[in-house]
């Protein structure tokens, strides 16, 4: 059955679900991914930024609130949002599948609905029905030939809800214990022979991209070919067990050998098709018969034929000699850890050829400016401000303002005689989504066609990460691990364009962590016409603190249709700003307050002139140790100063920025 081009599924209305499973803190938005097998839809549970979450771990679930507002935030994305039963808590859940024909239910569906006689609402393909109830059962279970799934939290199980409930459903959730016990005693499968107990702790899926890839393990060759291309002699499960086997062996971790088996095609093929193409049983199958039995395995590097099609196979897998596991934290001695290799530069003692930087600064600062003469420099190899360059391509994303970015590259062309036909210089003018794992890959692979990239400028980091919490560690940690994963993927820089917060001297806007996953960390200020970029952050402190002040001047690079010059700037050295004794430059304190201004005016209704010096002087610390309070007197003097510039218009006491 081919994929149809629009899903057709029940959308999900909240209005009718019972409030006692509402007050549960087990929701999570889902997203839907065509099973051609199944011919359905798999539904797999996310976090609200979208990744995908194990339906084992507590700690990833969110509340009914924040799954709804995920699902409206991003229809897109999510196809509705869905409760996950994992852990018994008193509720069952109790799935018919394909008792709904023509609008009409099933005689022996039916029959079950009125037994439970309990909250019943449509499944989202329409065909089937969802029913929860007060009650326990010892163990979860299933009978395939007629269609009955019911669950109680023994094992991990999502359940989508649509809200679609039936017109003769009760509204709430009822106890049902003696009407579970018959429905068990009819339908459930005889459970006498089965005593296997499962763990539930399946470990979180790890981003595809910080994965490590086959070609860099040592692995059996029959093991790449399956988990590249398939390839199977006998046994496919057996296969993905000597996988299993072989990737603990390589040193791998329980997370990614879960998350290698779990992402790749043929291994999660095999385990749908031992799970009846049931989505969270393949995980489970994978994480139990796949992980931890094959764990001990590898730990004592001792393999059977049973694991093989071929008991030749077990030269390629198995030593006869003892291997001790690499430790993870290996000391050195003092003479060959200074032996080591020095760090590369770019540019020396100002860009590191390391994993991520910052340039950031407010806006109108000139930090793109800045950013663009620094790669620039790279591009074509030439000396910047006296420092040694080394030459190398450049792939500058462009996800803010692409038509001035192309004005300001012609700009810097002409100013410098270069021709950009010659220059390995790449350009995107799009803005991919630095939190969608899909734009990532696309964007790795993008990249990787353009040969060897060493610098990654991402111009600015609020346009691909649109509609993040920018205080969040969780998205920015997340857009942040994203943009580890392309450097780890190409071996590029990434440098990053940001705005500053309301202080600038604390950094980057946004989330506190920032700074610390940084290897540089370079601030942008200005003071009236005098510009300065100075690096606040060197990871091994060497060219930390140093400042070069610059300045703009502007270039004509063509003309309009009406004959008008079409301008942009370029960067050229400037004197150093001039520091006051005590307390901010002149100039400071008029950006502060026009600032102010611009803040206060973008709200609606008209702003006094004492407004905005009451607004301006509580923004500024006061200088205890100081005989007299000078901050109002030197706010009006910058009011002055700003009227008088043209910059702000004070007329009848009412502030206009002009």
């Amino acid at each position: 059955m081919a994929q149809p081009n629009t899903p057709q599924m029940r959308p999900f209305n909240g209005d009718k679900i019972p409030q006692e499973l509402k007050d549960q803190k087990r929701w999570a938005p889902w997203k839907a991914k065509w099973n051609e097998k199944r011919g359905k839809y798999d539904k797999i549970p996310c976090s609200p930024s979208g990744h995908g979450i194990s339906t084992a771990r507590p700690e990833k679930w969110v509340s009914y609130e924040d799954a709804l507002q995920a699902y409206e935030g991003n229809k897109q994305h999510f196809a509705g949002i869905g409760y996950l039963m994992t852990g018994p808590h008193g509720i069952v859940g109790t799935d018919l599948d394909g008792c709904v024909k023509d609008n009409k239910i099933e005689p022996w569906a039916q029959e079950i609905v009125d037994t439970l006689a309990t909250y019943t609402e449509l499944s989202p393909s329409g065909t089937g029905l969802r029913m929860f109830s007060h009650g326990e059962i010892d163990v979860d279970w299933t009978n395939h030939e007629v269609g009955i799934e019911v669950y109680a939290g023994h094992e991990p199980r999502f359940l989508t809800v649509t809200g679609a409930r039936l017109k003769v459903s009760v509204p709430d959730v009822t106890a049902a214990p003696d009407a579970i016990a018959t429905i068990s005693a009819r339908y459930a499968p005889d459970r006498q022979a089965k005593a296997t107990v499962v763990s539930l702790t399946m470990p979180d899926f790890l981003d595809e991209l910080t994965l490590p890839d086959l070609a860099s393990l040592e692995l059996p060759y029959k093991v790449v070919d399956f988990l590249s291309e398939g390839k199977v002699d006998g046994d496919r499960s057996r296969m993905v067990h000597t996988s299993g086997i072989a990737l603990y062996t390589a040193g791998l971790t329980d997370a990614q050998v879960f998350s290698i088996l779990a992402a790749n095609t043929f291994s999660l093929e095999v385990a749908l098709d031992h799970r009846r193409q049931d989505h969270d049983r393949a995980l489970m199958y994978l994480w139990v018969e796949h992980c931890q039995k094959a764990k001990p395995k590898a730990a004592a590097r001792v393999a059977t034929a049973d694991d093989f099609d071929d008991v030749s196979q077990l030269a390629g897998l198995v030593d006869t000699k003892p291997e001790t596991k690499p430790m993870r934290f290996a000391f050195q001695q003092a003479a060959h850890y200074l032996m080591r290799k020095p760090i590369a530069w770019a540019i020396k003692r100002v860009l590191p050829l390391a994993e991520m930087g910052v340039i950031y600064g407010e806006s109108g600062a000139g930090k793109s400016f800045f950013a663009l003469d620094l790669v620039m420099s790279i591009a074509t190899g030439q000396p910047w401000r006296g420092h040694k360059v080394k030459q190398g391509n450049v792939a500058y994303i462009c996800a803010e303002g692409a038509g001035g970015f192309a004005i300001r590259v012609r700009a810097y062309a002409e100013h410098h005689g270069l021709l950009l036909g010659e220059l390995p210089l790449h350009i995107l003018g799009d803005a991919p989504n630095f939190l969608e794992k899909a734009d990532i890959k696309d964007l790795v692979a993008a990249l990787r066609s353009l040969g060897k990239i060493d610098i990654v400028v991402v111009d600015t980091l609020a346009q691909v990460t649109a509609g993040a919490n920018e205080n969040s560690g969780e998205d920015m940690g997340r857009a942040l691990s994203h943009c580890k994963a392309i450097h780890k993927a190409i071996g590029a820089m990434v440098l990053l364009v940001a705005h500053a917060g309301k202080d600038a001297s604390r950094g980057i806007r946004g989330w506190s962590g920032i700074k610390g996953a940084l290897d540089v960390e370079i601030c942008v200020d200005r003071a009236d016409d005098a510009r300065s970029a100075t690096i606040t952050k060197m990871k091994d402190g060497e060219g930390e603190g140093a400042m070069f002040p610059f300045k703009l001047d502007s270039v004509t690079v063509d003309t309009d249709e009406d004959g008008e010059p079409i301008t942009s700037c370029v960067l050229k050295d400037g004197p150093a700003p001039v520091k006051a004794a005590k307390g901010p430059k002149e100039p400071m304190w008029q950006n502060l307050v026009l600032k102010t201004a611009i803040e206060l005016t973008d709200l609606p209704g008209e702003v006094t002139t004492a407004q905005l010096v009451d607004a301006a002087v509580a923004q500024i610390p006061k200088d205890e140790a100081a005989k007299k309070d000078r901050r109002r007197e030197r706010v009006l003097k910058a009011v002055t100063d700003l009227s008088a510039s043209g910059r702000i218009s004070i007329a009848d006491g009412k502030v206009v920025v002009l």
